[in-house]
């Protein structure tokens, strides 16, 4: 559930609500009953990590090299240079 924050016009009193997204704005301060308003933040989280867009925060360099490391963990193919890959045990 989202968490909301609201600020008084009157008092300037600032609180935060947990509501749902379909629930209405609230409208009064719950210190001087004033007329309050939703205040707008910032994004304060970037998504990144495995699980992600691989294009994501990642230059071309960093992926053929990320590449060329996979292909070296797994060891040597064995592959005979037939262009089948299904005939082969790779």
């Amino acid at each position: 559930m989202p968490t909301y924050t609201y600020e008084c016009e009157k008092c300037s009193h600032i609180f935060e609500i947990d509501q749902k997204i379909t629930d209405p704005p609230r409208k009064r301060c719950p210190e001087c009953r004033g007329k309050v308003f939703r205040v707008i933040h910032a994004v304060d989280h970037i998504l990144r990590g495995s699980g992600f867009y691989r294009t994501d925060y990642r230059s071309d360099d960093y992926a053929k090299s990320k590449l060329a490391e996979e292909k070296q963990a797994a060891g040597p193919s064995k592959c005979n240079g037939c262009g089948n890959k299904d005939a082969c045990d790779t």
